[in-house]
């Protein structure tokens, strides 16, 4: 059996999708001297990873390099300088590389090309990258709204009243995933539920999205998978860029940021977002604000140094947030008990800093430092209810990296610590927890030309409340073809829960919490297989991946709200409970400028509910993606047009409610239209958009929203838009740095 499905790899490569090519690609590598002066690069090696062709650059810098299959990936090197990679699609456009000293692997300057989505042949792991193309999408204005063209990440509202979103993987509550920005990170504890809002989508250069465990590296977590942003550079943003976006329901915002380089080591970059939904709106008539009322406003300051044989980037973020959502026209300043009302206030400040040295005895050794200190402070009532909390932490990663005997075997290890102390509020109980963890890991790698990488890595920590937790994982990819890439992975997690702030959003009711007082660490195996294929049609790159993932808990925190309408519980149990995730993506490039993508998802998520196997609540059984965009060959205009259809989904039962608070036990299915139209000036760009353009609400969203406080008002049982149509515009306006 196993032959012949290689076989059938290999034929259907080397067949229906074994279009080669014979094209010349050429090129020029520089480097900039101290004064910031470009400089060409002579005798830098340039190479495929496929392609057998060989190529050295000339005395101005220059090369030539023949290619009979394509897409594949660029490797350029020169003693002295850090190696870069690059995966070639298109070998009509002119490219300029520009060579930075240093041992380690870094970025590429290509002139003439941004990416838009891209899945790799080279990466051991299932990562997609979504790049700045992608993003400009959609209006993009926060991280929960910069899926929407991507098929492996869902985005759910989580209630009716807070305007918060979260993320799905494989089938799992975003809690499963694993969320960083450049290896740091992002959310965690007391922002969990609102975290995803704080992150501008305009600050966001790519996002990389890594399905199944990820690497030890990045510590313990990432059941489902892992999230990570790279924000824009200090010595690569533009100089000054504006985003204005306002919206048919009242929302307006504003984001700037400006990069300045300073001298050939130091550049600093800041960021600066203010949203502001000023009107209020109830388009599905339940007397409640569709989205609260109030400001978000977050600034960052970074900072960037490259040395001959260091490098350092650091600075300070800082988010401040008072919202206030419920009934229309209540305020958190009114009597208690004369209106319901939502507020939401939040205080936010966190440094951050990376380091990395090169060692002058180890050619190829480096070693990294990864700091974060933060402080969140939040305050959330809904109704009656109160909850706050403020958590403090420190966040230390030491990364040692090297090869044994040559690069064909690379290995890397260090050590890292945990410390989050938690002071929470619950009406009249608190919860006062410190976690301390230490940990330390290795992870080796064998590289065979790059057709074959496998990955092991293997970590230990040290959790001051639950004790060891060990956590072995493994990738594996095999390049059958050239053109194609078989991955495998399995590996183990643990995700150490905080309820209240994880499943904040069910406080929107008048449910009792009835929440174990003995709740452990949830734990967790992952495997998975991913098959991609690259082929060409009509000369263009095209992909075709299909991914199967597969979940086992041992441990898992079950959020039971089957037992009663009136309570939610929350324990543990180690009875059956999985994720079975499959997905099929299938994108193509008919013409130039046309790009069509289409996805088929199937989730079998289950759990153990009060001793009872059943299909886990609010998450679909299937799920389609459509998704269509044009660029005019001058690129002045550019249209996107995307569908989302959502298969049914099984809601917790309401059958003990009063009949007319009770709901079907499982929703309609629906589509989910969006679409947007940009024109390109010479600085600047106009956009015109729309998001659920079929107009689908669901009306009852709220259980008993004209008796809020009574005993079944319930505003959780969210499974679909509450405010239909939302049409926006905005504009973009850059003035990029001179270069030096």
């Amino acid at each position: 059996m196993y032959k012949i499905i290689i076989a059938f790899f290999i034929l259907l490569s080397s067949t229906a999708f074994g279009q080669e090519v014979d094209v010349l690609l050429k090129g020029k590598i520089i480097t900039l001297n101290a004064d910031g002066v470009e400089e060409p690069v002579p005798g830098a090696k340039v190479r495929w990873a496929f392609n057998k062709s060989v190529a050295l650059s000339n005395d101005a810098g220059g090369f030539e390099i023949k290619a009979k299959v394509l897409p594949d990936t660029l490797i350029i090197s020169s003693v002295g300088f850090k190696t870069i990679y690059y995966e070639v699609t298109d070998p009509s456009l002119d490219f300029t590389f520009n060579l930075k000293e240093g041992k380690v692997l870094d970025g590429v300057v290509v002139i003439g090309e941004n990416l838009g989505k891209h899945i790799g042949l080279l990466d051991p792991r299932h990562v997609e990258t979504i790049g700045s193309d992608e993003l400009r999408k959609a209006a993009c204005c926060n991280l929960s709204e910069s899926f929407e063209t991507n098929a492996s990440v869902d985005v759910n509202i989580t209630d009716a009243v807070s305007g918060a979103k979260k993320i799905h993987m494989l089938g799992l509550d975003g809690v499963y995933t694993q969320l960083q920005w450049e290896n740091i990170p992002l959310v965690r504890g007391l922002s969990t539920s609102y975290g995803l809002n704080f992150t501008p989508g305009t600050w966001i250069e790519s996002i990389q999205i890594t399905k199944g465990t990820g690497s030890v590296l990045n510590g313990y977590e990432s059941m489902a998978g892992m999230i990570n942003l790279e924000l824009k550079k200090p010595n690569e943003a533009e100089r000054l860029y504006v985003n204005l976006y306002g919206n048919k329901f009242g929302r307006a915002e504003i984001n700037v940021h400006g990069a300045q380089v300073l001298n050939d080591k130091w550049s600093t970059l800041s960021f600066v977002h203010v949203s502001n939904q000023f009107a209020e709106s109830d388009v599905n008539k339940d007397g409640f604000r569709d989205m609260p009322i109030g400001i978000l406003a977050a600034v960052m300051h970074r900072w960037n140094f490259e040395g001959k044989n260091s490098e350092a980037k650091f600075g300070i973020k800082a988010t401040y947030g008072n919202k206030e959502g419920g009934q229309l026209g209540s305020s958190s300043d009114a009597p208690t008990g004369s209106a319901w009302n939502a507020s939401f206030d939040t205080k936010h400040v966190e440094l951050f800093a990376k380091n990395g040295y090169f060692l002058k005895n180890r050619k190829f050794g480096s070693i990294g430092l990864v700091g974060q200190a933060k402080y969140h402070n939040m305050r959330n009532t809904f109704g009656n209810t109160v909850y706050e909390g403020t958590q403090r932490k420190i966040y230390l990663n030491s990364i040692y990296g090297d090869i044994i005997g040559n690069t064909n075997h690379n290995i890397k290890a260090g050590v890292s610590f945990l410390l989050d102390d938690y002071d929470q509020t619950y009406n009249d109980s608190s919860f006062l927890k410190t976690e301390i963890v230490p940990g330390a890991y290795g992870e080796y790698t064998y590289n065979r030309n790059d057709k074959l990488i496998v990955v092991a890595g293997f970590r230990a920590d040290y959790h001051n409340l639950y004790g060891p937790l060990i956590t072995p994982r493994i990738h594996g990819k095999w390049n059958i073809t050239k053109k194609n890439a078989l991955r495998l992975s399995v590996g183990r997690g643990y995700r150490v829960p905080n309820p209240f702030a994880d499943y904040n959003s069910l406080m929107a009711s008048n449910r009792q919490w009835v929440v174990s007082p003995e709740v452990t660490p949830e734990d967790g195996i992952s495997a998975g297989a991913t098959f991609t294929q690259k082929f060409l049609v009509n000369d263009n790159v095209a992909s075709f991946t299909v991914d199967y993932f597969y979940t086992h808990f041992i441990n898992q925190l079950i959020v039971d709200m089957d037992i009663s309408p009136n309570e939610v519980h929350i324990y543990n149990t180690n009875a059956t409970s999985f994720s079975h995730s499959t997905q099929v993506e299938l994108s193509v490039q008919p013409t130039k400028g046309l790009e069509l993508r289409t996805a088929f998802k199937y989730y079998d998520v289950k759990g153990t509910y009060n001793n009872e196997l059943v299909q886990k609540a609010f998450v679909p059984k299937f799920r389609v993606l459509l998704n269509a965009g044009y660029q005019t060959r001058n690129k002045k205009w550019g249209i996107d047009l995307t569908g989302n259809w959502i298969g049914k989904k099984r809601l917790p039962s309401t059958a003990t409610n009063p009949e007319i608070y009770q709901r079907d036990l499982v929703t309609k299915s629906f589509w989910l239209l969006n679409s947007q139209i940009t024109y390109n000036f010479k600085n600047f760009s106009v956009y015109l958009g729309g998001e659920n353009l079929l107009n689908v609400i669901q009306n009852d969203a709220i259980i008993s929203a004209n008796d809020p406080f009574g005993a079944y008002f319930d505003a959780t049982q969210v499974w679909a838009p509450i405010s239909g149509a939302n049409i926006y515009a905005g504009l973009h306006f850059s003035i990029k740095q001179k270069k030096k």
